[in-house]
């Protein structure tokens, strides 16, 4: 009975530290007790004695050492300490023999350990040894703050159950434990990577000769190297967990079979777990749990020969052991009754389950391996006591069947992270029981919903992000009165909210952004903010998505609502403080990109004290609003495109400090720069003038600063070589002077983007970029630099997207190894003073042969996206290239003294989509392939002096908008059809042997017979002499 209850806590115990934490912690909450009541005050039959006095002061004196926040300890009060909280007395003696102080709250301390925090420390007072009588003994899940095992506690010589867990102990367990020889049940598992528990010995446990649970997880045992003979020298062990312990190897031959009674074994997460082992652990014949997850030296070969001695085996976890080949393999061996669990997850298997097998499965974990066939859905259909079904992170493609809705007893339910395609069939409503079903990350999952999710009225979890579904939510989702979490986030929903959606009061999360939903937001808040007492909703992402009308003033009665985000849509009217009225638990709201007038009064004190604030392209005014000071936890704030002007107001200077991302980019700012907030500052298309601060320097854990486009003049401080965590520096069209600075012994490694474009910096390219690899956009276009373009660049700089050096005095050729940069989209060499030909090899260009459509000009920076914005001239004009830089392939090599001929291998940059060598000194023909180019949308080869016809291959270039090949030697006739008919002289002038539209005709022109009869001679000539070669 014992054995059997742990192992099924052991179903969650996977190598992911979170979720491990997270079953261990239900296991403590839901049983306390091995063979005890987990009652607070355990009832004593017949008539109680009352408890000794001298235990009843010991107690009190343990209570005063102890965290009590909760006055959990409010019944410790009056004489008799029997009828204590936590306390238990033999009813003969009055001695106290149980002492339960295991800390309560085991969701808030789980929340707290995730965020860094811990609960308040308590001691074990000395009193404790004064409970001679104690059988029972649980301090776990409190905070004792890394102190040592105590060792009287091993004066308490009666336990028999003592459970020590997660109680931040630290330090060696004292092999005093041995004293306790009556212990059945011994927990001493910790809090993983938080302290240090360990053991160089084990000599002690085999003098507790009756143990039958020994839970030992995340101990270490590293120097325990005799951990294997005394384990086995237990014979009366039921349960074993040494979950990530770091066994010992233990060399053959290995001693004979000694744990006849165990049930539950648990080595997970230890490398040293050999097929000796194995074969010698196939005598447990009483084996019912099984755990061998991530254990990396096992095979499947000494897998096969120790299941098949399990017989009653009920469950099975090889989760994360690299497994190659088919599930079957593992399986042939496995009895095909009885196994209730099995996790095979994180391994490379592929295949499906036998048919006929595994009957009494109930827990199926088949995550992350290279399972491809959607039947697989099909053969599970069979597992009629299916309950528990994972099937993510794999590559199965094609539908789901309709015949998975004859799963009728499936709770679980997740297919997320495949390449499943089609719609949800309708039968997914026949899964009644489900609580969660998740088939996000598929990408194509397409059509409706179906209506029939109504059905799953017990669904907790609705999880459909990351697809291409369409249509409006149904109404009938209305009827999932049980939901929490909805997120159909990134798909092409459309259509209205439904009005059901606002009788979903459990909801918690609802993630709708980035679809095409349109009308208003009245119907949900209305509905949730009339729930019966309140509703539950924490979290809002409505993002991106087609909402209009105004936000009703219902949002503020939403008491519970932490995250709210309305960004980009198209809601309209006045923000007021009604609609904040109740929001005291917000953390964050971000209403940007709408057009809403934001009116909040300068004096208002919000009930929120929130972390983010995002209110982007709203109308705020010209002044900064004196209530964001008493945002005290502010952290990220967004303004930018509101209408502020003028200089900042004095408070803001200290303000600033605070921060950590600051955006106020894009209004018309004035005067000196503020502090620079810890991780990004954005203040570009302002007026702020003055050099960049001295007090930038302590800002070295910025990751992005843009000032572009203001009046900031001085030189370019070197304190920018200690910024280890800079990504982004955007200076673009300012005033700084000086040369860049040269960073000999720092600099930021993990730069990517580099504008110091369109300032006054002279010197030469500094020598640290080379040790930026990093670098994908590097722009110093429009400044003073000369010198050479550096060799390195080539061979340094393999990341590189954008390389932008326009308008320098840089002089020398063009380095041949610059054709190495296979990613570069944009290279832009022009107005420089470069001599030499072009690189015949600048046809590798890779990201420029193909039409590009996957590279973002988004890069994400912490949480906060950065777009990245490259001046180009094309067609004729100079254009601000961002939202759609990802689409742009572009080389400019115009106004230079390049000279000799056009590469034919340029040809082949079939991706290109501008290409400018106007005024140069190149010669000979244009290459008759270029016609191949078709996606050029601008070709300028203007003022060079190139020879020949224009090829008739011209004539395919379809998206051809600007043309110019003006000033050469070309003659002939211009080719007429496509797109070169649409072009007026101006393309073509100066080019004297020129002739045709648009251009006057060309001459009728006789050849002579003389000359006809030459030409046929030499075509004959030229026949036979291919003849003969070949």
């Amino acid at each position: 009975m014992a054995a059997a209850g742990s192992g099924s806590f052991q179903n969650g115990r996977i190598a992911s530290k979170g979720l491990m934490m997270l079953v261990t912690l239900l296991l403590v909450s839901c049983c306390p007790g091995y063979g005890f009541g987990d009652e607070d005050h355990v009832e004593v039959e017949g008539i109680s004695s009352s408890c000794m006095e001298s235990e009843r002061r010991a107690l009190l004196a343990i209570k005063s050492d102890m965290y009590d926040p909760d006055n959990w300890f409010s019944s410790w009060t009056g004489k008799d300490c029997c009828g204590w909280r936590g306390v238990a007395c033999d009813h003969t003696t009055g001695h106290v023999t149980k002492l339960d102080l295991r800390y309560p709250y085991t969701y808030e301390l789980w929340d707290m350990f995730n965020d860094g925090e811990t609960i308040g420390v308590s001691k074990v007072n000395p009193s404790l040894q004064e409970l001679k009588q104690l059988k029972y003994l649980d301090l776990s899940m409190n905070n004792f703050s890394h102190a040592p095992v105590p060792k009287m506690i091993a004066s308490l010589v009666h336990l028999e159950y003592l459970n020590l867990s997660y109680a931040m102990f630290n330090g060696p367990i004292p092999p005093q434990l041995g004293n306790l020889s009556n212990l059945h049940y011994l927990d001493l598992q910790r809090w993983y990577d938080d302290d240090f528990l360990h053991v160089d010995d084990l000599d002690w446990l085999s003098r507790i000769p009756s143990l039958k649970y020994l839970d030992m997880s995340y101990v270490n045992l590293s120097k325990a190297t005799n951990w294997f003979y005394i384990i086995n020298s237990i014979p009366t062990l039921e349960v074993l967990h040494l979950f990530f312990v770091d066994l010992p190897y233990v060399p053959s031959p290995l001693p004979p079979f000694n744990l006849t009674a165990i049930a539950t074994l648990d080595l997970s997460w230890n490398s040293n777990i050999t097929s000796a082992m194995l074969r010698w652990l196939s005598n447990a014949t009483s084996l019912e749990n099984l755990l061998l997850s991530g254990c990396g030296s096992l095979t499947i070969e000494s897998l096969q020969v120790a299941l098949g001695a399990f017989s009653n085996l009920k469950e099975l976890d090889l989760s994360d052991n690299f497994f190659k080949g088919e599930i079957r393999e593992i399986l042939n061996n496995v009895s095909s009754r009885g196994l209730k669990h099995l996790d095979l997850s994180s391994n490379q298997l592929s295949g499906d389950i036998p048919p006929g097998s595994l009957r009494d499965l109930e827990y199926l974990d088949l995550s992350t391996n290279l399972i491809v066939d959607v039947h697989i859905l099909a053969s599970l259909g069979k597992l009629t006591n299916l309950r528990h079904l994972r099937l993510s992170g794999n590559s199965i493609s094609g539908e789901i069947p309709p015949i998975v809705g004859d799963s009728v007893r499936l709770e679980y339910l997740d297919l997320s992270f495949n390449g499943i395609i089609g719609k949800i069939p309708q039968s997914i409503g026949n899964l009644t029981n489900l609580v969660h079903l998740d088939l996000s990350y598929n990408n194509q999952i397409s059509g409706e919903i179906p209506s029939t999710i109504g059905g799953l009225q017990n669904l907790y979890l609705l999880c459909l992000r990351d697809n291409s579904i369409i249509g409006q939510i149904p109404d009938t989702i209305g009827r999932l009165h049980s939901l929490k979490y909805l997120d159909i986030s990134n798909n092409n929903l459309s259509g209205l909210l439904p009005k059901t959606m606002g009788g979903l009061c459990n909801l918690t999360k609802i993630d709708l952004s980035q679809n095409n939903i349109g009308g208003e937001l009245t119907n949900l808040f209305d509905g949730l903010s009339a729930c019966t007492q309140w509703t539950s909703l924490l979290s809002l992402y409505m993002q991106r998505n087609h909402l209009n009308g105004t936000i009703p003033l219902s949002m503020g009665r939403i008491s519970q609502l932490q995250d709210l985000y309305l960004s980009s849509n198209s809601l309209v009217g006045n923000i007021t403080k009604a609609h904040f009225s109740n929001l005291t638990n917000l953390l964050g709201f971000t209403i940007s990109s709408n057009s809403l007038n934001v009116i909040l009064p300068n004096d208002w004190h919000p009930p929120f004290n929130v972390e983010f604030i995002g209110m982007s392209f709203c109308h705020l005014g010209a002044e900064l609003p004196a209530w964001l000071q008493t945002q005290t936890q502010l952290t990220t704030l967004y303004l930018c495109g509101v209408g502020l002007s003028g200089n900042l107001p004095i408070w803001f200077s200290n303000f600033s400090r605070g921060l950590q991302s600051l955006n106020m980019s894009s209004n018309n700012l004035q005067g000196r720069l503020p502090f620079a907030p810890q991780l990004m500052l954005d203040l570009s298309n302002n007026s702020f003038v003055g050099p960049i601060l001295p007090s930038f320097a302590k800002a070295t854990s910025l990751s992005l600063l843009s000032l572009s486009h203001n009046h900031i003049n001085g030189n370019l401080p070197p304190f920018f070589c200690h910024m280890q965590s800079l990504q982004v520096l955007d200076l673009y069209n300012n005033y700084l002077v000086g040369e860049i600075p040269n960073c000999y012994y720092s600099f930021p490694a993990y730069l990517q983007s580099l504008h110091l474009n369109n300032n006054n910096l002279y010197g030469t390219i500094p020598l640290f970029l080379k040790h930026c690899d990093q670098l994908i956009t590097l722009d110093l276009g429009e400044n003073k630099l000369h010198g050479r373009i550096p060799t390195w660049i080539g061979r340094k700089l393999s990341s590189l997207r954008v390389l932008r050096l326009r308008a320098n005095f840089l002089y020398g050729t063009i380095p041949m190894n610059i054709v190495n940069l296979t990613s570069l989209q944009v290279l832009d060499l022009s107005s420089n003073n470069l001599t030499g030909s072009l690189p015949s090899s600048l046809g590798n260009f890779r990201a420029m042969v193909e039409i590009q459509n996957d590279i973002t000009s988004v890069l994400h920076i912490i949480t906060y996206y950065y777009e990245e914005s490259i001046l180009m001239t094309t067609k004729g004009s100079t254009i601000d290239y961002t939202t759609i830089l990802s689409l742009v392939t572009c080389i400019d090599l115009s106004n230079n003294h390049l000279s000799g001929e056009i590469p034919k291998e340029l040809t082949k940059l079939l991706g290109l989509r501008f290409l400018n060598l106007s005024n140069n000194h190149l010669t000979g023909r244009i290459p008759e392939k270029m016609g191949d180019m078709k996606t050029l949308e601008s070709l300028d080869l203007s003022v060079n002096s190139l020879i020949g016809e224009i090829p008739s291959s011209f004539s395919a270039m379809h998206f051809l908008e600007r043309l110019n090949l003006s000033y050469n030697n070309l003659s002939g006739k211009i080719p007429t059809s496509g797109q070169l008919s649409t072009f007026d002289s101006w393309t073509y002038v100066g080019n004297k042997g020129l002739c045709g539209m648009p251009l006057p005709d060309c001459p009728v022109y006789q050849t002579p017979p003389d000359a006809r009869a030459k030409h046929e001679d030499d075509e004959k000539l030229d026949k036979l002499l291919k003849k003969a070669k070949a």
